[in-house]
């Protein structure tokens, strides 16, 4: 196999990798009322974001390493961009939040190119020391959609509190209102707690909240930016075990090999 279909292959798996990462945020925006009610579909989501961002990050680790001159690196890197905005959505928006992805990956490839050409034997640790920046742009990318998919939902429909909630609420207050109302009246005091109930959140909702409703998804999404962090950061690891794996597999399929360098170096002496 020929060098340049061997730097096509893992330009290939970035561009695969962008393109399940830019699925994933599209199904982020449209996600927002999960992130508000909490549910088995948000755990499902929640795994899928962090598998498409292992993704990306271990096969931006391998266009980092082996893809050179670093230039080539940067064209699959902005493949991948591009096929990010494929899966997710041409626009503006999401067009400035791909490009500062891009901005980290091309920093995250001279920063491992640079480590690379440093060491005297080549080690995973440059290369997953700077995936944390990586990987914080992935999340920024993805809290982006939520924020971008909410914001819109917010302009068309305002802002308004998950009905599982006010039910949950609801019930727990009629459980102490039939516990202190005769049988017979039961029916009607719980009718009318409901009613009085509904018409105090909307006064909340109309006098407190919608003022400043434009600021929410904000607010939402950089708190679940912030909880991304802390869960990237804690699995940072993972990435950098397959690539570990990954570089001893290409070595021992013969698709990469170590190659031995002479080099002269200039050193200040006393005369």
């Amino acid at each position: 196999m020929s060098k340049w279909l061997k730097v096509a292959f893992f330009a290939a798996l970035a561009i695969g990798a962008g393109f399940l990462f830019g699925t994933v945020c599209g199904q982020i925006g449209e996600a927002y009322a999960l992130i508000l009610a909490p549910s088995r579909q948000l755990l499902g989501l929640l795994l899928r974001l962090l598998l498409a961002a292992g993704a990306l990050a271990v096969s931006a680790g391998f266009v980092a390493a082996l893809v050179r001159p670093v230039w080539v690196g940067f064209i699959a890197f902005s493949l991948a961009g591009l096929a990010m905005l494929l899966g997710w959505q041409v626009a503006a928006p999401s067009g400035i939040l791909v490009a500062l992805y891009l901005l980290g990956a091309f920093v995250y490839a001279v920063g491992v190119a640079r480590e690379l050409n440093e060491r005297m034997v080549f080690s995973v640790r440059p290369i997953a020391q700077g995936q944390g920046v990586l990987l914080m742009a992935l999340m920024l990318v993805a809290c982006g959609s939520l924020y971008l998919g909410y914001a819109a939902h917010v302009e068309q429909e305002g802002f308004s509190i998950p009905e599982s909630y006010l039910e949950t609420l609801m019930e727990q207050m009629e459980k102490r209102i039939e516990t202190q109302v005769p049988a017979e009246e039961r029916a009607d005091a719980v009718a009318e707690f409901r009613q009085e109930f509904q018409r105090t959140v909307d006064e909340f909702l109309e006098r407190t909240v919608k003022p400043y409703e434009r600021f929410v998804p904000l607010g939402i999404a950089v708190s679940v930016f912030m909880s991304l962090l802390t869960i990237t950061r804690l699995l940072a690891w993972v990435p950098t075990a397959v690539l570990d794996i990954g570089f001893r597999l290409l070595a021992a399929l013969r698709v990469t090999e170590t190659v031995l360098e002479t080099r002269e170096v200039q050193r200040l002496v006393i005369g």
